[in-house]
């Protein structure tokens, strides 16, 4: 070892928060102190042997700054280490023991300006003892802060983040003032955008390059869109519901058994619920748009090498004795057909597992839809008839309201004949279990109205549909010539074309229903 003239040292700062500015803790105030030790002991210090951080001192290998720290003395490119106090190189014993045992093996000596560092019994003792108790506070700190996020958020107060969810911002932007959710005027028709872009079936990839390309800024205000963002959003029920809540994530391991933790959603009985924000799209287009995403993951390209060949791929064909979708057999001898999957592992097995050409069933359903096609009559009675059957729901509507009501009124002179008798009394205790059961009825009934009320706006959007659907039916019927592999599958789409197949020996082989599908219905992606 050198003499201590020559010795070349290391000064190593942290706190636990950028905030904090006590005195001996700030990172300012520690590398002062560190620096008048090291001159008063006749150590060396380069500026690159200076290393701060902001981070928690409960934690070890994620500590970049130290990390660098410990890969210099394992080179013996120092020869002291000079830290504030202790608990700033590590409040955890066992990490404490774990660096301080490293620079020993490395030849590397510790140095810490408000106390001194005990190499006897008696001191490794006490420096366990402290660093456990600095453990055991880090723990209560954690534990406080959490119970008083929970306060927070019970109260109906949002715990605010780095940024509200995207189309929303804060009613006051200023730090421990952020109380509610209110739309965003500027990123809320983008919102509005995506969920009506994916229901009419852009693909979500051209979504994020017209985005870019027009210098929207994303939820993370950067320039670039990434599909993952786009999905998130519309997954995310707050939009169509308003419904939100605190504590939606926690950490969990990963479930292949990787080492390290990720993110994950907590069951929904587990979240804080907190009041309802403004809604920005409609329950049907948020429902839309999921389905989209789910049928344009189902029928990927990515999927099959050549997607074009197979017409009736990923969700038109259907087992007729089990019910399954049936899949893509390709083979090597060229026939390639359509094959009932018989069940997963742990599931009933299909006793018959039909399969058929691929070609011959291709070829035949799409003659049969262009017979159709090429009636657009027959397609607009249909509509006809369901616009027909939808209009009932005012009738639901009526119904349920009535029955609400009636409910309500009964719940009014419970409590009326209940503020007339004694708290204690056994005609008091009746009442309040009748009115326990009618507040169950009241929420039920409530839950009913907003599914009839789901039904309506689902027929409004129908309804407004309705003409230009009729008015593609009758372009598609006059280019039917030219329809290419892509306006084909929407068509298929559209009508709710399902192919059911039998096992072989009946005739005929299938079954082709046609329920027409509004809701997939997309005047852009569907015109010829």
């Amino acid at each position: 070892m050198n003499d201590s003239q020559s010795k070349r040292a290391a000064i190593y700062c942290r706190v636990s928060t950028s905030g904090q500015e006590q005195e001996g803790t700030s990172l300012q105030t520690q590398e002062e102190a560190c620096r008048k030790y090291a001159a008063e002991h006749g150590y060396t210090v380069d500026e690159p042997q200076v290393y701060r951080e902001v981070f928690t001192g409960s934690e070890l290998w994620d500590r970049p700054q130290l990390s660098l720290l410990r890969e210099a003395a394992r080179r013996r490119a120092v020869d002291m280490i000079v830290a504030y106090a202790i608990d700033r190189l590590s409040r955890d014993p066992v990490h404490l023991g774990v660096v301080l045992s490293e620079a020993d093996h490395a030849g590397v000596g510790v140095d810490f300006v408000s106390e001194v560092l005990d190499d006897s019994p008696e001191g490794q003792l006490i420096r366990f003892v402290r660093g456990y108790a600095a453990k055991v506070e880090h723990t209560k700190i954690q534990e406080r802060t959490r119970r008083g996020k929970v306060a927070r958020a019970q109260g109906g107060r949002p715990l605010p983040g780095p940024r509200p969810r995207y189309g929303y911002c804060w009613d006051d932007p200023r730090p421990h003032q952020k109380n509610r959710l209110l739309v965003d005027e500027q990123t809320a028709p983008i919102v509005r955008r995506l969920f009506s872009d994916v229901a009419a079936g852009v693909p979500v990839r051209r979504i994020v390059d017209c985005l870019s390309a027009e210098g929207v800024p994303s939820p993370g205000g950067k320039q670039l869109w990434r599909r993952a963002t786009i999905i998130e959003i519309v997954r995310d029920p707050i939009y169509s519901t308003g419904k939100t809540g605190s504590f939606r994530h926690k950490w969990a391991p990963f479930d292949n058994g990787q080492d390290g933790r990720h993110v994950v959603v907590r069951p929904a009985e587990e979240w804080v619920t907190l009041p309802d924000v403004p809604m920005l799209v409609d329950a049907t287009l948020q429902e839309a748009a999921i389905a989209r995403l789910a049928y344009n993951k189902e029928t990927a390209a990515r999927r099959c090498l050549q997607p074009e060949n197979y017409l009736l791929r990923a969700g038109f064909v259907f087992c007729a004795t089990c019910g399954r979708p049936m899949r893509l057999n390709t083979r090597r001898d060229c026939d390639n057909r359509y094959l009932c999957p018989g069940g997963e592992p742990g599931e009933e097995k299909c006793p018959h597992r039909p399969s058929i050409s691929t070609k011959r069933l291709d070829n035949s359903v799409w003659q049969d839809v262009m017979a159709y096609l090429l009636h657009p009559e027959l397609i607009e009675a249909e509509l006809a008839k369901k616009m027909h059957d939808d209009a009932t729901i005012e009738g639901d509507l009526a119904a349920v309201e009535r029955v609400l009501a009636a409910v309500a009124r009964e719940e009014r002179n419970l409590v009326t004949n209940l503020a007339q008798l004694d708290a204690d009394s056994t005609g008091a205790m009746a009442i309040r279990e009748l009115l326990a059961a009618k507040g169950k009825q009241h929420k039920s009934l409530q839950g009913e109205r907003e599914n009839v009320l789901r039904r309506r706006a689902a027929w409004e959007v129908a309804q407004a549909r309705l003409a230009d659907l009729q008015v593609w039916c009758r372009q598609v019927a006059a280019n039917l010539a030219n329809a290419d592999y892509e306006h084909k599958r929407m068509a298929l789409l559209a009508l709710g074309v399902r192919v059911t197949v039998w096992p072989a020996g009946r005739e005929p082989r299938y079954d082709i229903d046609a329920s027409i599908r509004l809701d997939a219905f997309s005047v852009r992606n569907l015109s010829t």
